[in-house]
């Protein structure tokens, strides 16, 4: 992903230190540099990784989340129909009910 963005900067910080420095330095600074450049590669392989698996776990929980809107549309829908049903049945009760008491009073 980021790929080798490290080593443009690092030659430049390199080409800096090795301008003015003695030589009993210079190899001294540069294993330091050297040094550094690896630990940043390093830091930076890893938050590469660490973006990656964030990034697919986002995109899982997306997708749950997805599912589950049109899992709770779908049970919102099937509550609907039970109401609508119950109320029809309660209804006809009521209407049957009504009808066998007036025929009990006769």
């Amino acid at each position: 992903m980021f790929g080798n963005k490290l080593a443009l900067p690092g030659a430049l910080l390199l080409a800096l230190f090795l301008s003015g420095l003695p030589h009993s330095a210079l190899a001294r600074d540069l294993s330091t540099l050297q040094t550094a450049l690896r630990i940043a590669q390093d830091e930076v392989k890893a938050a590469e990784a660490e973006c990656d698996t964030d990034a697919q776990r986002v995109t899982a929980t997306e997708k749950e989340m997805e599912r589950l809107r049109k899992q709770l549309e779908a049970e919102r829908k099937k509550a609907a129909q039970s109401e609508k049903r119950y109320l029809e049945g309660k209804r006809r009760y009521d209407k049957a009910q009504a009808a066998f008491d007036q025929a009990w009073k006769r």
